[in-house]
């Protein structure tokens, strides 16, 4: 069966390239159990070579002429070929296994085969194992991703099924193509029309702030398409760099209750103050605010289906030299503004804005945004939520997991957190090539979340005044 690829699935497609491919993925850590642990990883690779793919995992990308790009169901899948399994010389500590998965993320998938590739990891230290799934973007997105995963795993150790990602069948049941060329372009030509409100103030939005970027930075009116130019800028090439960093939940909440702010934004204010951290020990530091590109979900709550379905906002982060403090409340204030700026678009508006905003700034980068004067962001920052409870792999327990994400052009560093089990796990995705030290930055935004944790506990806590200013207060009063 033929069905349509998205606009925005598409763009994936359009505007890979071998050095930047577009393709997501994600480490998921597990223990082995402490009885029957012999086995447990053999059993994995067994269970997912004899595994049926079922949509998406099925599918490949058709580029026929005439007509539009489709997907259609592949006839044949060579499960050998999609599953492997490795292991690292033991004991294996996590900085091999960020080494092994940034490799093995690199390359680009093929796109005759379907889009995906699992990789079973053994040997790590203390007993534990990796599955690194590798999956194209245009076939899922973070949040359907997060929710497959979410499927294959058990609460129980005691359940020793394996549900492999791929052969679980999903709910989505997307409308078949149009057999006809005259049909195709009749439904195309409709959904045009119901769409080019939408559309086009979609777009009119994007190329409003396109234009606003050409009056340059202004610390007084925030403009987008005015980032600083910084090493995650730099020409991205296929070498990546991976890491990532455990924060605890229940402390993170507290920080945000204290300062009234949301977990997102005590994340993306240690992911800033890192960030700059790491540009001022290389000598890069930048001369104003870094901009983050942060996707937004559009999916309607309790939804099913595995597409691609977002939209983005452009807040700019905390000042170059600002308090931890301060920092948090300038991200507060920029990210509200800009997801209430986009809430005011609507879903469809919203959704074209996404399209039009990622081709300006494919086509900037492309045009060289420095001759230009615009960059539309530094860093890509986007959050999933995972689950809250402990799961399992046949009986063994996962541990952590985090995201490994693509790069945009011309912004080198992808930061995807999400939470699980009392804990938000960052995934650090850089452009090997300008960023190579992305442990270090991992340990700096951990360093930051420590320091605003002291700044939180001080500022809840009032200073008791100086007793010579005290006596005097008092006398001055009776």
């Amino acid at each position: 069966m033929s069905t349509p690829i998205p606009m925005l699935d598409l763009m994936f497609f359009l505007t890979e390239t071998v050095d930047n491919p577009r393709h997501v993925g994600s480490v998921l850590v597990f223990r082995k159990p402490k009885r029957g642990g012999g086995r447990t990883v053999q059993q994995i690779v067994d269970a997912y070579l004899a595994a049926k793919p079922l949509p998406p995992f099925n599918r490949i990308p058709v580029f026929r002429r005439p007509g539009l790009p489709v997907w259609e169901d592949a006839s044949r899948i060579d499960m050998a070929h999609h599953v492997l399994h490795l292991a690292l010389p033991a004991p294996g500590s996590n900085e091999q296994l960020h080494r092994l998965v940034a490799d093995l993320h690199a390359p680009m998938l093929e796109r005759h085969r379907p889009g995906w590739k699992v990789y079973v990891i053994d040997g790590l230290a203390d007993g534990r194992f990796a599955l690194y799934h590798k999956c194209h973007h245009a076939l899922v997105d973070g949040e359907s991703g997060m929710r497959i995963l979410r499927q294959s795993l058990s609460e129980s150790a005691a359940d020793r099924r394996i549900r492999t990602t791929v052969g679980l069948a999903h709910p989505h049941r997307p409308r078949p193509a149009p057999r006809g060329l005259q049909e195709r372009l009749e439904r195309e030509a409709r959904q045009l029309a119901g769409r080019s409100y939408s559309v086009g103030r979609g777009s009119l939005h994007a190329l409003n702030q396109a234009l606003g970027g050409l009056r340059g930075y202004s610390p007084r009116q925030p403009r987008a398409f005015t980032a600083p130019h910084t090493p995650m800028n730099d020409p991205i090439y296929n070498a990546r760099s991976i890491s990532h960093a455990v924060l605890p939940l229940d402390r993170m909440q507290r920080v945000a209750r204290a300062w009234g702010a949301t977990v997102n934004d005590v994340t993306l204010c240690v992911l800033d103050a890192g960030i700059n951290r790491y540009l001022r020990r290389h000598g890069a530091a930048p001369d104003h605010p870094i901009v983050a590109l942060c996707p937004v979900s559009l999916h309607d709550p309790g939804a099913k289906d595995v597409t691609t379905n977002v939209s983005a906002i452009f807040p700019a982060l905390g000042p170059v030299s600002a308090s931890i403090g301060k920092r948090l409340q300038t991200i507060m204030e920029h990210t509200r503004a800009a997801k209430a700026e986009l809430k005011g678009l609507g879903k469809n508006v919203a959704y074209a804005y996404a399209v039009v905003a990622f081709a300006i700034s494919e086509t900037l980068t492309v045009a060289s945004p420095e001759a230009l004067g615009l960059v539309p962001a530094n860093v890509l920052v986007s959050n999933v939520r995972g689950p809250e409870q402990p799961l399992y792999l046949n009986g063994a327990r996962l541990e952590a997991l985090f995201p490994v994400s693509t790069l945009i052009v011309g912004i080198g560093l992808n930061v995807t957190f999400m939470s699980y089990a009392g804990q938000v796990i960052l995934g650090f995705t850089a452009n090997g090539s300008a960023l190579p030290e992305v442990e270090s930055l991992a340990r700096d935004a951990t360093a930051a979340f420590v320091g605003l944790e002291r700044v939180t506990a001080q500022r809840g806590t009032p200073r008791a005044p100086a007793r010579g200013k005290t006596r005097r207060r008092a006398r001055a009063t009776a």
